[in-house]
């Protein structure tokens, strides 16, 4: 009975009860799963929807002429012009960057803009007194990281420049007039105004009158007092950004933005807001940009805007396809920033870009504190009121040289247009002026950083951008060889610190930061585009400084050689002109961004669907050691 009982047992499983009703899948067999997603072309997003895309015709699709880029617009948007164009275009239409709009009488403006340290007037610098004692090595570092100067160190700051600039015309066997400047204030000081007939002056402004709500680029600059009038005079970008000094959010500069944008194309280009779903856009972006701008343009142009496509490319790039050259090293002179950056094949390598943190509107701030210093006819110009800065940039655009030959005592004309007042003309003589101002790229002591810093600062809170690791906000290469001859500290600003470089030195970090090897290749080869490339002499100035910095410390370096435009092309649309050719050919049919890849995708995009931000150079740690800004007049003398 026993041996029955036991077997019975056997045959009976264990079945315990369940403490729930939830199925437990059992456990996979690893050795035996396998999955393709993503590791083949044909397992993307594009991959797939390519066989349901019409491939791009070369005459554009919107009933047009048979135009290669016909139905593409290209748009290079800067911090002081718009430049816009179809890509079939031979140049872009260049338009001010700027808007006036009507506000309350609760608005406020916001605190004109100091570029360059107050210069003192001779009064001043006669109350002055006795000069202070010396500072040691590491207070002057201090003072210069915090953004200290006393008005006896800009004087120093600017007799320093002048010391250059005498061995300079030493070297090359030039007299320098001491008394050249002096001579030039007591002209200034005797010459009287003259009246201009606005009827006979071709000249001439025709004043707006202000009757509506919105006025946008050369119209802003002919509105009659537009401060007294109720109107806020705006520029929406500032560097690499939008410009924060102007705006209280996001959403309110990007308004701005799509207004002129969509005006620009409609009166401009003859195209209709509701025909802009034909229309592709090529954007271009800064070398080293900000991802969040970045991105709120992409998702204007395509949701808001209901443009069909958007392709992105970066200055840098565009400026070395306009010149012709594969590979190179791009230095793009702005007005609010220079910003450098090594291209090889067609790749803009990502640890090679560094942002100096001045550009031409500093050289004209300069320039005035310089004319101010020898009774300038005219001292009551102030760079905030449209009107004389136009008056400013036209006398910086006909009086700066970088040629030291060119230092000589000559008078110059310009005037002055108000609305309700005659024209004024005014006479200025200057003599080493000329050459001192646009010295400041090269010896950019007098900048001040720190202002320029505090009035630009970031006030919007942005939204973490993770779904892609561009690392365009991260320090590169190039930036952190430029400051490491700084004391280490945690709160080092990098990018900052990088940016007071002098725009040589600059250069030659650049290069560096791609290694020994390249190094060489693109010091052969500086293309220098921008308004400022167009400064006489800028090449040759350029150049003697780089020889003077890399010949002693790269060894076999045949020649270093740096260019600008071509002879029938203004720097200041090379890279538009560039990136216009990209726009005729097939090759972007596999870098269009659509709305629906942007809306499943976001910023993942870019990465994905165009060529910016790829640091996947090896940088070299072999090479010749990093150049500070300090202690670099000996060095480049020895040229």
């Amino acid at each position: 009975m026993a041996t029955e009982t036991a077997s019975i047992a056997r045959t009976i499983p264990e079945a315990p009860l369940r403490s729930t009703t939830f199925h437990i899948p059992p456990a996979v067999q690893i050795r035996n799963a396998s999955s393709a997603y993503l590791k083949h072309e044909g397992n993307t997003i594009w991959k797939r929807n390519a066989p349901s895309i019409e491939r791009e015709p070369i005459g554009g699709s919107t009933g047009e002429p048979n135009i290669p880029g016909s139905n593409v617009i290209v748009i290079h948007p800067g911090s002081r012009w718009l430049r816009i164009g179809r890509a079939s275009d031979q140049f872009p239409i260049s338009i001010p960057h700027v808007i006036a709009r009507k506000v309350t009488k609760e608005h406020t403006e916001p605190t004109p803009l100091r570029r360059i340290w107050k210069i003192p007037t001779p009064e001043e610098v006669e109350a002055l007194g006795p000069k202070p004692p010396p500072k040691s090595d590491i207070q002057k570092r201090l003072d210069d990281m915090r953004g200290e100067f006393t008005p006896h160190e800009v004087i120093e700051c600017i007799a320093s420049i002048r010391e250059a600039l005498v061995s300079r015309m030493d070297f090359y066997g030039i007299p320098y007039d001491q008394h050249g400047s002096r001579e030039a204030a007591i002209y200034n000081g005797a010459t009287k105004p003259e009246e201009v007939d606005d009827e006979t002056n071709p000249y001439r402004v025709d004043w707006v009158n202000p009757e509506g709500d919105v006025f946008f680029g050369y119209k802003v600059f002919a509105l009659a007092n537009p401060g007294e009038s109720g109107y806020s005079v705006r520029w929406p970008f500032y560097g690499n950004s939008f410009n924060s000094r102007y705006y209280d959010s996001v959403q309110e500069v990007l308004a701005d933005v799509q207004l002129m944008w969509e005006t620009a194309v409609n009166q401009d280009l003859r195209i209709h807001p509701k025909d802009f779903r034909n229309y592709s856009v090529i954007l271009m972006i800064p070398d080293w940009f900000d991802k969040h701008c970045v991105s709120h343009l992409v998702d204007m142009l395509l949701v808001q805007m209901n443009f069909r496509r958007v392709c992105i490319q970066q200055e840098g790039y565009a400026a070395c396809l306009g010149a012709g050259h594969a590979s190179a090293c791009v230095v793009d002179v702005g007005a609010v920033k220079t910003s450098v950056a090594c291209i090889e094949d067609g790749l803009l390598l990502a640890e090679t870009r560094i942002v100096l943190d001045f550009g031409g509107d500093d050289v004209t701030e300069f320039m005035q504190g310089m004319l101010n210093e020898i009774s300038f006819p005219y001292p009551q110009a102030n760079m905030a009121k449209l009107s004389d800065l136009n008056v400013l940039d036209d006398l910086k655009a006909r009086m700066s040289t970088l040629l030291e030959a060119e230092v000589a005592s000559k008078t110059y004309d310009f005037c002055v247009r108000e609305p309700e007042k005659s024209t004024v003309k005014y006479h200025v003589k200057a003599y080493d002026e000329v050459i001192v101002a646009p010295m400041l790229l090269f010896e950019p002591r007098i900048v001040d950083f720190s202002a320029k810093r505090q009035a630009n600062q970031k006030r919007w809170d942005f939204p973490n951008i993770e779904d892609c690791d561009l690392g365009s906000e991260r320090p590169t290469e190039a930036m952190r060889i430029s400051t490491q001859h700084l004391r280490e500290s945690p709160v080092l600003d990098v990018p900052y610190e990088a940016g007071k470089l002098p725009m040589d030195v600059a250069i030659f970090n650049s290069a560096r930061a791609a290694g020994p090897e390249k190094s060489k290749k693109f010091l052969q080869t500086v293309v220098v585009v921008g308004g400022s490339a167009r400064i006489p002499g800028i090449i040759h100035a350029l150049e003697s400084r780089l020889q003077a910095i890399a010949f002693p410390l790269i060894p076999n370096i045949e020649r270093l050689s740096v260019i600008t435009a071509p002879r029938d092309l203004d720097p200041r649309v090379l890279a538009w002109v560039g990136i216009s050719h990209l726009g005729r050919i097939e090759v972007l049919n596999d870098m269009w961004i659509t709305r629906n890849e942007w809306d499943m995708l976001g910023m993942r995009c870019l990465r994905e669907r165009s060529l910016i931000d790829r640091s996947n150079i090896r940088v070299d740690t072999v090479g010749p050691p990093p150049l500070a800004q300090a202690g670099l007049g000996e060095v480049r003398m020895q040229a």
